[in-house]
């Protein structure tokens, strides 16, 4: 049995809505506007509505738990950390578990999840392939390309060439004329870090500015990322730099300071996936936040949509959570 301080009765009967509507946004489905999607999941909280798991799993025979692949070489960076703590907050409220698929792919695999939700995933990577010949629904986040991308059900992805192009007009509009950008090498080829490679060569070209990118590892250690900061600044003489890996426009700084020179003075320095309170509220940083609690979040609300509404036709979505800060 249930064990509730309310039922939908009293969610209705508070918010003066009918049963249906108040059982349809709890549940995921319906049309119903977000805002009023919220109002509603905000009053089942407030009044300790809870559902019971198990009689729903019996009803639509569902598992009760939902994916997350995240590329092993990424999950030691902060941002996939941020975004998986927002996709158990978005499975929470949407009564799902979270499984964070850790082992590699075997003849035997089996996946016992609902949906699942794919971050960043490289072209053709096994593991996602897997899961869509096996046809759970799936949310990309990013794009994925391989085989069975035509059975992904949903593409959530933020606003990333609006953004990179706003932060590299303002560098041009400091005087930065030689921008170089580090960025991730091709051990993470996924389609956020080929676009961004793209929108920055062909901002440059719109600009008759020479391209200069610098492979750094997401990971890399101090002694590389110092080592590319010398080329590009010393060899290329970039009067700026772009970083890709969240983390590297803050140890950026930290090199050019200790060499004696001052940002926004000698040269500028950007972020293009900022890393909290080091970048992302850095005055001295342009700095793009993608907010990856939200992202995360927004991207378990839409495996919700795509689990609830299986025979609908693929959703793209963009994240709007993401924003801007601009060095002065």
């Amino acid at each position: 049995m249930a064990r509730t301080k309310a039922t939908i009765m009293d969610i209705a009967r508070e918010l003066g809505l009918s049963k249906t509507t108040v059982s349809s946004a709890l549940g995921g489905s319906g049309r119903i506007s977000d805002e009023k999607r919220q109002l509603i999941r905000e009053t089942a909280n407030r009044l300790g509505y809870v559902t019971n798991r198990a009689a729903r799993s019996l009803r639509v025979n569902r598992i009760g738990a939902i994916g997350l692949y995240v590329p092993p070489v990424a999950r030691s960076l902060a941002f996939y950390m941020d975004f998986a703590f927002g996709v158990t907050e978005g499975a929470a409220a949407t009564d799902y578990d979270v499984t964070l698929f850790a082992r590699q792919l075997t003849p035997q695999r089996a996946f016992q999840v609902d949906g699942v939700i794919a971050i960043d995933p490289a072209p053709g990577e096994p593991l996602v392939a897997a899961m869509l010949a096996d046809g759970i629904p799936t949310v990309s986040v990013g794009r994925y390309t391989g085989p069975g991308e035509e059975r992904v059900q949903g593409i959530l992805e933020a606003h990333h060439e609006e953004l990179q192009t706003e932060v590299l007009e303002h560098l041009l509009s400091r005087g930065r004329q030689k921008p170089a950008l580090l960025a991730v090498d091709d051990v993470i080829a996924s389609s956020w870090a080929v676009d961004t490679r793209r929108t920055y060569t062909e901002w440059c070209l719109r600009h008759g500015i020479e391209p200069r990118v610098f492979e750094v590892g997401a990971n890399a250690s101090p002694r590389d990322l110092v080592a590319a900061i010398t080329e590009a600044v010393d060899v290329g003489g970039a009067d700026a730099l772009v970083c890709g890996a969240q983390g590297h426009a803050a140890q950026c700084q930290i090199v050019l300071e200790g060499r004696g020179l001052a940002l926004g003075k000698d040269l500028d320095v950007a972020s293009f996936a900022a890393a909290a309170y080091v970048e992302a509220g850095n005055r001295l940083i342009s700095a793009i936040d993608l907010a990856p609690r939200n992202y995360g979040k927004a991207a378990a609300e839409l495996l919700d949509v795509v689990v609830r509404e299986p025979e609908s036709e693929p959703i793209h979505r963009w994240f709007d959570g993401a924003s801007v800060q601009l060095a002065r």
